[in-house]
């Protein structure tokens, strides 16, 4: 079936607003929050570090970061802060996976087992496996010529939905989206333009927002820890909307093409012939 560019979007979108759509936003929400503190933690924790090594070897201490720059910083160890990003990068994949089966299904209310059940822990291996290369083959494309780039975006556009709903995987899943794009390219390219539209305005809203909050009266650190939850609450909008919007196209493609009308070489007003010599 050919890809409705129109149609993607707008039920897209029809799922992020129900019910579905915002308990994984409040879900991503919640992820983010944690990736924002150990990368905070982290980068506080090396910058010390390397202000130490600076005063052993007596150079001239590091450049320090800007106030504000780090406001989901907490006082952790390594061990801690490793764990947190192993938690953050397992759950971000394992929440997309689900988030792209249920935005596939006819559910909008509730979430069946079956979904949140059914090889997740396969599904989320190779989502992180396929992350990596095709983010690098992608990002090799936009270095490289920009162009080549675009093209393997739009080839490779349907690899996550084919993990999470197909039980595919992850290189199973780059040869049968490269496949399946075939014919389809320009509209793929149509609902990736639009989807990118939409996701740029849900996290430019997030970040005038976050803009705004700094010329209220309140402590600097306060306005900072504000100003990224907010932030990351649009940005959780936005993901879900780009999720929303994949799993709707690839529901498209897979739907079984209109049967063809049946003909008949009969014709209501031909007369009928009867053969020599019979009688009625």
């Amino acid at each position: 079936m050919e890809l409705d560019v129109s149609r993607a979007l707008k039920e897209g979108l029809g799922r992020l607003a129900s019910r579905n759509g915002l308990a994984f936003v409040v879900a991503f929400a919640l992820i983010a929050v944690v990736g924002n503190v150990a990368l905070d933690s982290a980068t506080v924790a090396l910058e010390a570090l390397t202000a130490e090594l600076a005063a052993e070897t007596g150079q001239p201490p590091p450049t320090t970061l800007p106030e504000g720059a780090t406001p989901l910083a907490l006082d952790l160890p390594g061990a801690v802060i490793t764990l947190l990003l192993l938690i953050w990068l397992l759950a971000w994949a394992a929440t997309s996976v689900l988030a792209v089966r249920v935005m596939a299904s006819e559910h909008t209310s509730g979430i069946p087992d079956d979904l949140l059940s059914r090889r997740l822990a396969f599904a989320t291996v190779n989502e992180v496996f396929a992350r990596i290369v095709v983010l690098t083959l992608i990002t090799i494309g936009f270095v490289a010529l920009v162009l080549p780039g675009i093209f393997l975006a739009i080839c490779f556009y349907f690899v996550r939905p084919l993990i999470a709903i197909e039980d595919r995987n992850a290189i199973d899943s780059m040869i049968e989206s490269w496949r399946l794009s075939r014919g389809d390219r320009v509209a793929i390219l149509g609902v990736l333009l639009g989807a990118v539209v939409v996701y740029v305005a849900i996290s430019l809203a997030g970040s005038l927002g976050a803009l705004a909050l700094s010329a209220l009266p309140v402590a600097g650190a306060m306005v900072s820890v504000v100003g990224t939850v907010v932030s990351i609450a649009f940005a959780a909008v936005a993901n879900v909307f780009w999720l929303a919007a994949s799993a709707r196209a690839f529901v498209q493609l897979r739907e079984p093409a209109d049967p063809e009308p049946e003909t008949t070489d009969f014709e209501p007003d031909d007369k009928w012939d009867d053969p020599a010599g019979v009688e009625w």
